[in-house]
């Protein structure tokens, strides 16, 4: 088991190195010299604890077959060992974007949470924002940030638009979007989900999914059905925009529920702040009184093990809850005591879930 852990840990770097290496190119992944040694080893390992096992064949020697078994969690890589390890139910990249996971940067060991929050523009919004009064520079961050998640895909024309309604992030916004690719329409029909707005991806299962499938994790989690919640006639994808997959996989799909929870509780109190003092905690509730951070962890020792380091933010606020979405829940009945216990719930910490949060604060 400890190798395993070993393998996976640096399979979660490789995978970190090489989303960091091809993020300027976008070239695709290939067995040349220029993979990220880093990569190249964990392959070997996780090759080595394989055979070492008597498994019956080489798991991880094509490196387009590796990455999309790293889209799997660990524990159905095959291996009796990866099955037992503490990592065994973490996910490292997400397939719908092609990005590292968030709890495969935390299982990477990066420095700090910043480092991962500058991959995501982070930082380049917050420096963009130093200077301004600090209430004004929060509610500029918040409004931002929000309309990103609530709408990933708009026009080249409407992305224009978004910039120069908020001057200060002119110069900014833009570079949150990318052309949107020629994948992610059905001839010139473009189709957005009903639930998250991203767009519905043509699937070869035509019979399963006729509109296509959403390619946000946490939006296939929470609504397996896909429902369109628009259509459009796209006469060239290079006149619409969709934000960074970085962007799609760290800000759109984890802000979901934190866009979810924060409309369910504001809906009933008016003592709800989203995004409170840029991103000290997802929602803050009372001021300074609570401080709920939202995570979407496949794995419940990931996400203990991430907070047992350190709680960030969540510091500034008296009480500190840590909110798994629901469907995660559904899927490990002992989550939430997994987590605690992982986390040794450090200053002070709570796990709840996302819905027992709901329930406690509109009651």
């Amino acid at each position: 088991m400890l190798q395993a852990s070993v393998a996976v840990r640096l399979t979660a770097r490789g995978l970190v190195d090489a989303f960091q290496m091809l993020k300027s190119s976008r070239d695709v992944f290939s067995p040349g010299p220029e993979l990220p040694t880093t990569l190249r080893r964990a392959m070997a390992l996780v090759s080595a604890v394989a055979m070492r096992e008597g498994y019956p064949f080489d798991i991880a020697s094509q490196i387009n077959a590796f990455t999309v078994m790293t889209g799997r969690p660990v524990k159905t890589w095959g291996p009796a060992s990866f099955t037992e390890c503490d990592e065994r139910d973490a996910i490292l990249l997400d397939t719908g974007y092609g990005v590292p996971t968030a709890e495969c940067s935390d299982l990477a060991e990066l420095r700090t949470e910043d480092d991962i929050r500058e991959d995501l523009f982070h930082e380049r919004l917050r420096s963009a924002l130093r200077g301004l009064p600090a209430k004004h520079a929060a509610s500029l961050y918040r409004e931002v940030r929000q309309d990103i998640v609530r709408r990933p895909v708009r026009t080249r024309s409407e992305v224009l638009s978004f910039a120069q309604s908020n001057p200060e992030l002119a110069g900014e916004i833009p570079g949150f979007f990318k052309q949107l690719p020629a994948s992610a329409t059905d001839g010139h029909i473009l189709r957005l989900c009903g639930h998250c707005q991203a767009p519905l991806f043509p699937s070869s299962d035509r019979r399963a999914f006729p509109m296509g499938r959403c390619a946000v994790r946490e939006c296939r989690m929470a609504y397996p059905d896909p429902v369109m919640g628009s259509e459009h006639d796209v006469a060239s994808p290079s006149d619409w925009r969709i934000a960074d997959p970085a962007i799609m996989t760290f800000w759109v799909g984890p802000g979901l529920p934190e866009i979810k929870l924060y409309d369910e509780l504001r809906a009933i109190r008016d003592d709800v702040e989203l995004y409170p003092m840029m991103d000290m905690a997802d929602v803050g509730i009372g001021g300074l009184a609570v401080g709920v951070d939202i995570k979407s962890y496949s794995s419940a020792a990931v996400l203990g093990e991430r907070f047992s380091r350190d709680i960030g933010g969540l510091r500034a606020f008296k009480r500190r809850i840590v909110a798994v979405p629901d469907f995660w829940i559904s899927i490990d009945r002992d989550y939430l005591k997994t987590a605690a216990r992982v986390s040794s719930l450090k200053d002070g910490i709570e796990f709840l879930s996302v819905g027992q949060v709901v329930r406690e604060f509109t009651r």
